[in-house]
């Protein structure tokens, strides 16, 4: 069955965001950092998502481009990657709703080191925790966890695995 399995490993989750410098900042607090900004070229290399031929791989409308950057956390190559994404034309537009019972991703958990000192960087910092961390048994381990919005309202998890 194993020589059946094509797919290896997710190599990056995409959250489109309205203010791509304001969403990098806020996933750089968390530890991520910027592995590929697709700005960062000479303006004659530049092309659109259209040009660079993702339209119909991606079923975007005709001229759809964007401002991106590829964001990981640690320095491992095959770590998953965060895709972001502020589309420029047409422009991101919605909003999301909180609503964790709703179809589709709705939250990203991180393992994090020390919860507890990131809730008090992110509440200082004006971003919308839902409650401070709190201690929790699941699956026979105890976890110190909270949550909290990105500027667009997508919920991220951290997860703090406590020892004993």
């Amino acid at each position: 069955m194993a020589e059946d399995v094509n797919a290896t490993a997710i190599f990056h989750v995409n959250l489109n965001c309205t203010d791509l410098d304001r969403s990098t900042a806020f996933y750089e607090a968390i530890g991520f950092r910027v592995v590929m900004d697709f700005d960062d070229v000479p303006a004659a290399a530049k092309r659109s998502f259209d040009e660079i031929g993702l339209g119909p791989i991606l079923d975007l409308p005709a001229g759809a481009d964007a401002k991106a950057r590829l964001l990981q956390l640690g320095d491992d190559d095959r770590a998953t990657r965060l895709d972001l994404i502020q589309w420029t034309s047409p422009p991101t537009t919605g909003r999301l709703h909180r609503d964790l019972t709703a179809l589709g991703i709705q939250r990203l958990c991180l393992k994090v080191r020390d919860a507890a000192a990131l809730h008090a960087r992110l509440t200082a910092a004006g971003h919308d925790c839902f409650a401070p961390p709190l201690e929790i048994d699941m699956g026979g381990t105890r976890q110190l966890v909270f949550c909290c919005a990105d500027p667009d309202g997508f919920t991220v998890e951290f997860m703090q695995f406590l020892k004993g």
